[in-house]
């Protein structure tokens, strides 16, 4: 629980342009202060004085006051302390800046008398308080019975020092790990709220206290991430279309990578947004013979065309044959001896505005895909009835065959909050006319099932009766929530109850071990990822593995995991499947276009380096400075191949945004690295 950031501030010393930075670090069971002159750029940190020699139990949290006479305002810490018996209290010291050379003076003891502090405190001073000088603010964790860790607030009224510090309210009841305290722009009465970003176990969670009514309790917002492996930072920043500017958070995640998130909060109902990774995480092992067999979709193959004359054909030429101009995503499932593809937001030739990114459907019987899939598409876009959203980014998930009907998941009610794109809810639909029109069910979820990738699976008895779904015969559905921002969960769903969705089970536990619940909120990741959006897991005979593919953004590209039951334990480390940037050995590292897929198949910006014509003008003008992008690695699992317990050869579809198109892809997976 002690594994924070050392405390760190900008402080009013220093040159009039910068003000030097203060930070208190622990030194072993001491703490002491540490600063940087600011005046002359490239200056060491130097060692300031030591605040408390001995018995310290964690990290220090500082800040500068309105406190002090002189021209420098006080520095204000508060650090664990283990006092006899092992007992930790929470300490309060400071120091006067009118004179440098003082020493740092021990304050009052902020915690009770018989509470024993988990980790270290968050500090802020606020806008409350009558006197001259404003309350200093913290939260930090307090052991309680049964081993559990609670989060409290106390405060200071600071109108008088020598008053006791105040226990305020709990912040939150089951905590595993140190709050972070920033008061913000919401609240009334002249208050601002009080923000908290906290650990529970692996999952960030945000509360906040509506400060314009003291009494009130402290409630609970949203989830940051559930792939929290670290600590966590926030502030509030000066982005933001709203009256409240938008909340930045850093958390670290899997393996030491460290992600930003924000929360837009012109609307406080949103979620909150992943941003690119910071420091990106790794990968174990990376598949060498990935490669690109066709491009299934679009009317040309630009891969290698120079730009003169007519590019060569793609191999289904779907804009003369069904007058579909360029598509992405592509689950498969078979129906009636047929494989099935579903296709999302569709260009069509001459399309009407109303039917603008309306998706499409195909099917092949073909079952050679090393040449090629032969694809025939359905004449017109799937109609759901009664009528949901089926525009942009409301598209087909995935599908089983049942009884003779397609059971199919969609996703509807999507918006783009800042720009971002945002899956709203997933539902399931059934079609007995073989995909062309589809009768809603019901809705299946709001939070961590939007996106889903299904499979039919056959129990064995022992495992049947610990999921409590009463049957053998069950769907898996794996599913993940925040579009490109979420972890991958699991629900399990007998098929006699499909239509109805009697019997719901939702996986629980960690690491494999058997844990059920009837509700989705208790839906627990399956392992470490926090970037899933499209996904796709099926089942492969020949290595006897739950395979699931996804396109990641830490490490960037299209990964995989495995696992022996649809529940795991599955690996922790990502395979990389595919890298669009990677350059073989002896090329060079800095230009992209040598990479597998940009450059080659991906087209890479011309205001960057023009070295390929693969752009295309889809969505209503020219994309030459518009980067492809690699996505919806959907897996074909009726086609693999492969050797029992040795290898097998994967066949996979997977969008490129520009051109924006779908390429079938292959690659050989061995037993030795699952």
């Amino acid at each position: 629980m002690n594994r924070i950031f050392q405390s760190l501030i900008q402080s009013d010393f220093g040159s009039e342009d910068h003000g030097n930075f203060e930070a208190a670090i622990a030194e072993g069971n001491s703490l002491a202060h540490w600063w940087r002159d600011s005046d002359t750029p490239g200056l060491p940190w130097k060692r300031g004085q030591v605040i408390v020699s001995g018995g310290v139990a964690g990290a220090g949290a500082i800040i500068q006051s309105d406190f002090g006479d002189g021209d420098h305002k006080n520095f204000e810490v508060v650090v664990p302390l283990r006092v006899s018996g092992g007992r930790v209290e929470l300490w309060h010291f400071f120091h006067n800046n009118s004179d440098v050379n003082l020493p740092w003076q021990r304050g009052q003891r902020v915690t009770g008398d018989a509470d024993d502090v988990a980790g270290p405190a968050a500090l802020v001073q606020s806008d409350f308080g009558d006197g001259d000088h404003k309350n200093f603010e913290v939260v930090v964790p307090l052991r309680a019975s049964g081993g559990r860790v609670e989060l409290w607030h106390f405060f200071h009224n600071n109108s008088d020092v020598n008053l006791p510090w105040q226990r305020g309210q709990q912040v939150a009841d089951n905590v595993t790990g140190p709050g972070i305290l920033i008061q913000s722009d919401f609240g009334g009465n002249g208050h601002g709220n009080f923000e908290v970003l906290v650990a529970e176990r692996r999952r960030l969670s945000h509360f906040f206290h509506d400060n314009s009514d003291v009494g009130l309790p402290w409630q609970r917002g949203q989830f940051v991430t559930d792939s929290l492996a670290g600590w966590a930072s926030l502030i509030q920043g000066n982005f933001g279309s709203g009256t409240h500017k938008n909340f930045e958070v850093l958390a670290e995640e899997c393996d030491e990578s460290v992600v930003a998130y924000w929360h837009p909060n012109q609307d406080v109902t949103l979620p909150w947004l992943r941003d690119k990774p910071v420091i990106g995480r790794g990968y174990r092992v990376r598949l060498s013979d990935t490669q690109k067999i066709v491009q299934v979709t679009g009317e040309f193959d630009r891969q290698g065309w120079d730009g003169t004359g007519t590019p060569p054909p793609a191999h289904n030429r779907t804009e003369t044959q069904f007058r579909v101009r360029g598509t992405d995503l592509g689950s498969s499932f078979v129906h009636k001896e047929r494989t099935y593809f579903l296709f999302g937001d569709t260009w069509r030739v001459g399309q009407r505005p109303e039917d603008q990114d309306l998706d499409s459907i195909a099917f092949t019987t073909d079952t050679n895909p090393d040449d090629g899939l032969d694809l025939r598409f359905l004449d017109r876009p799937p109609l759901i009835h009664p009528p949901v959203p089926q525009n942009g980014f409301n598209v087909p998930l995935d599908g089983v065959s049942v009884n003779e009907s397609m059971f199919v998941f969609f996703s509807t009610d999507a918006r783009l909050p800042d720009g971002r794109a945002l899956m709203g809810r997933s539902i399931l639909t059934r079609s007995s006319n073989d995909g062309f029109d589809f009768d809603s069910l019901y809705e299946f979820s709001r939070d961590k099932f939007i996106n889903v990738s299904v499979e039919r699976v056959t129990l064995a008895a022992a495992d049947a009766e610990a999921v409590g779904a009463g049957s053998h015969d069950v769907l898996c559905i794996w599913g993940s929530g925040r579009y490109r921002s979420s972890d991958v969960y699991l629900a399990i769903l007998p098929v006699s109850g499909l239509a109805t969705r009697t019997g719901l089970r939702f996986y629980a536990g960690e690491g494999g071990a058997h844990a059920w619940s009837d509700r989705e909120s208790d839906a627990a990741p399956l392992f470490c990822s926090g970037c899933v959006g499209e996904l796709s897991v099926r089942w492969n005979p020949f290595l006897e593995r739950f395979i699931l593919m996804f396109n990641s953004d830490s490490p960037r590209g299209i990964v995989l995991h495995a696992a022996p039951k649809p529940w795991g334990p599955w690996a922790h480390e990502p395979i990389m499947v595919f890298d669009a940037g990677f350059r073989a050995p002896g090329l060079d590292p800095f230009d992209p276009c040598l990479g597998d897929g940009y450059g080659r198949f991906m087209h890479v910006a011309w205001d960057v380096k023009r070295c390929d014509h693969l752009h295309d003008d889809m969505f209503g003008s020219p994309r030459e400075n518009e980067w492809g992008g690699e996505y919806g690695p959907y897996q074909i699992a009726n086609l693999a191949k492969g050797s029992r317990n040795e290898s097998t050869q994967l066949y996979f579809v997977m969008s490129t945004w520009n051109p924006y198109q779908v390429v079938l892809m292959t690659t050989r997976l061995s037993a030795d690295i699952i």
